[in-house]
């Protein structure tokens, strides 16, 4: 062990640890989830201290050969070099102080060492003069999830988009399958299986659209304004230096605070991408919870879709086979769900110049991002791609319904046909075979009017007039 020494007393570090003295402390007072900061969370900082140390040395606060120090230690970290120095818990104290100063110990040790000192002494390079110069936790680690999130979330975009395509070749697949459209669970008029497909299709690319839009909105960071804001300490162009560096490393097209105060004190963007990933947990579960009911039974249910099977569905019902993918994606909704509303109170809990809860905004969001990025990739692979519509029990479905009786009102009228539903129900027969039966239509006709009923069409006057004169 090394002693190292702050305001508060002498700390015991372990000898070999990059961590100092402040990460010591929060290891041991902040043991709560088990679960460790996102390591796409620490690259972002890193990121934000190597390009800091580079706009500081061009502006001439720092020196030249301590900049290009901390600029290779913060290298080596993004490199993974150094993963097990970052030891603390997800859930830590307010603001994220206690990672953003893992981060300045680990890169000040490492630079400490390249350029000939020992791992806690900072004579040569310091954690807060030098790696944290003109910077602040209040807003380096906003600045820094806002940068990872960006990095997440454009994996769960690109994911959304191949489900998208996925289910639009599945519109094409089954474009011309006539099937029941259901509404209140309840029979209702015709529609095809492409028609499905295609709308699940459209609503998951306006739900990546959403995410997108909100992504525009994090582009903005606070980087420098340091406290509250205010850039107090900082040098006057340094926000703007530092955010050059920063595009010229990640490409990220990030964009300097029109207004210092506002964006420390207000989260509400990061809370705009968690919406937008709610909105697209939403999507993915409705689409799952009608596959699940049209693949339900096989022999008691819908069972117009049948599923790719994954796994044995019950360790005591034999030949038993599950919608297990779906339901997947069922929980893993919910806990978006969750996350989101958890960012939410975190968001709102903003007082006067600071958000202390931007540890927990990070957790929930990234989770969330990188759930819904592997939910749309297990669903497309392991369900959308090999479900397959049975053609046979569509059919048969679609003709024991009434459905197709609405398309029969600019025909016959919707008092008449009403009737005919009714008798039909009380005969137990079927409605086409109830009018043939009557002789009210003409067979090729009356299937001429069911294969118009999936979208707008023409009234044939023809057809009214065969039927007036019947």
């Amino acid at each position: 062990m090394r002693t190292e020494e702050d305001f508060m007393g002498k700390v015991q570090v372990p000898d070999q640890a990059y961590y100092g003295s402040f990460t010591a402390r929060a290891a041991g007072n902040f043991k709560l989830s088990g679960m460790k900061v996102h390591p796409e969370l620490i690259r972002a900082l890193t990121l934000v201290k190597k390009c800091a140390a580079k706009a500081n040395a061009e502006l001439g606060r720092l020196d030249q050969k301590t900049a290009d120090a901390i600029a290779k230690a913060a290298d080596e970290v993004m490199a993974g070099g150094l993963d097990k120095e970052f030891v603390l818990d997800a859930f830590q104290a307010g603001a994220g102080t206690p990672l953003h100063m893992n981060v300045n110990e680990v890169i000040a040790n490492r630079a400490e060492e390249l350029l000939g000192g020992s791992k806690g002494e900072y004579k040569l390079v310091h954690p807060n003069n030098h790696v944290n110069m003109a910077q602040s936790s209040n807003n380096e680690v906003p600045s820094a999830i806002k940068i990872a999130t960006l990095r997440l979330a454009d994996r769960t975009i690109k994911e959304a988009g191949l489900l998208q395509k996925a289910l639009e070749s599945k519109a094409r697949e089954y474009k011309g399958v006539m099937k029941i459209g259901r509404t209140h669970l309840q029979d209702a008029v015709p529609m095809t299986y492409g028609q499905l497909f295609g709308a699940y299709a459209r609503a998951i690319e306006k739900d990546r659209e959403g995410i997108s839009r909100s992504m525009e909105l994090i582009r903005e960071i606070g980087v420098g304004g340091t406290a509250v804001g205010s850039a107090i300490t900082a040098h006057p162009d340094f926000s703007k230096k530092a955010v050059a560096y920063l595009n010229k490393e990640s490409s990220l097209d990030l964009h300097t605070a029109r207004d210092g105060f506002e964006l420390t004190q207000n989260m509400n963007d990061l809370l705009s991408v968690s919406s937008a990933l709610r909105a697209y947990a939403v999507t993915l579960n409705r689409i799952a919870n009608d596959l699940r009911l049209l693949a339900s039974g096989p022999k008691a249910g819908i069972a117009e879709i049948i599923l790719p099977e994954v796994e044995p569905g019950s360790s005591i019902m034999p030949g038993k086979v599950n919608p297990s993918i779906p339901e997947a994606v069922n929980m893993v909704c919910f806990q978006v769900m969750g996350n989101d509303y958890a960012v939410l109170l975190a968001t709102q809990s903003g007082q006067l110049e600071l958000n202390f809860a931007t540890p927990l905004i990070a957790h929930n969001l990234f989770q969330s991002a990188e759930l819904l990025a592997n939910c749309s990739s297990m669903f497309r692979e392991h369900c959308v791609d090999g479900l397959k519509v049975d053609k046979e029990k569509t059919k048969e479905n679609f003709e024991l319904s009434f459905g197709y009786a609405t398309a029969l009102n600019p025909y016959l009228g919707y008092k008449e046909v009403s009737l005919l539903v009714k008798e039909a129900y009380q005969k137990k027969v079927g409605l086409k075979e109830l009018i043939l039966q009557k002789g009210i239509m003409a067979k090729d006709d009356l299937e001429k009017v069911i294969a118009s009923a999936t979208g707008p069409s023409l009234i044939d006057d023809r057809i009214k007039k065969k039927i007036r004169a019947i």
